[in-house]
């Protein structure tokens, strides 16, 4: 796992040596919910980034203002025409446990490592499918085999006027870190919006509606980007 960490590295150096943007900001959330799922309170979530000839490298951080819950994720997306390649290398850490980035070990690692693709239409019939496979890391059935935890979603955004609009369907196929079995767990209607503030300075706030039929949970987040 250390070899991933070491090539994530070595691309993010490549590439903000010759980086087209570099991007950073911040959300602030009235809660976190990824993927249907609660993940954790009222939490800023920072990001730091770059493009670069269809390559976006970028490093993603949750950290909530109640408590110690903390997420680290390392993420490489390459674009080209319609398609998207994904590497997600996801790190959370909770109260309970101690804070160690560098554990590898196979069972107790805060660390899962996770490979997508993600498919859009058209412009003009702009309807996105996405599938994420989880292939190493801390991601095992009860009976000691790997899950294999994947998530397929398909999403579609759109404008009302001035506000941008999106829905979204996800389902999980079998027994992962989502469900017991196939189900659907987010179902979501999110909107986002520009604040005018000043003449100058606008805001960009956001809401989403999600629902986990599998959990039978409905959540509503609020959010601020800076």
């Amino acid at each position: 796992m250390k070899r991933h960490i070491v090539l994530i590295a070595i691309l993010f150096y490549a590439a903000f040596a010759q980086a087209q943007e570099v991007f950073v900001n911040a959300d602030f959330v009235s809660s976190y919910i990824w993927r249907g799922i609660d993940s954790g309170n009222a939490s800023v979530q920072p990001s730091l980034g770059l493009n670069w000839k269809g390559l976006t490298v970028y490093a993603w951080g949750s950290t909530e203002f109640r408590e110690k819950n903390n997420e680290i994720d390392l993420s490489l997306e390459y674009e080209y025409k319609n398609l998207t390649l994904y590497f997600n290398n996801y790190f959370t850490q909770t109260e309970d446990e101690p804070f160690k980035y560098f554990n590898y070990s196979s069972h107790s690692t805060g660390h899962t490592f996770e490979i997508g693709v993600g498919y859009m239409f058209s412009e003009k019939f702009p309807l996105s499918i996405s599938w994420y496979t989880t292939f190493a890391g801390n991601d095992y059935r009860e009976n000691g085999k790997r899950a294999w935890s994947s998530y397929c979603e398909l999403s579609y955004p759109f404008n009302v006027k001035d506000v941008n609009l999106s829905i979204e369907a996800g389902f999980t196929p079998w027994e992962s870190f989502y469900s017991n079995k196939f189900n659907v767990v987010n179902v979501g209607l999110s909107a986002t919006k520009e604040l005018k503030i000043t003449s100058n300075f606008s805001l960009p706030i956001f809401g989403k509606l999600i629902a986990n039929p599998y959990e039978e949970q409905v959540y509503f987040v609020f959010g601020i980007t800076l």
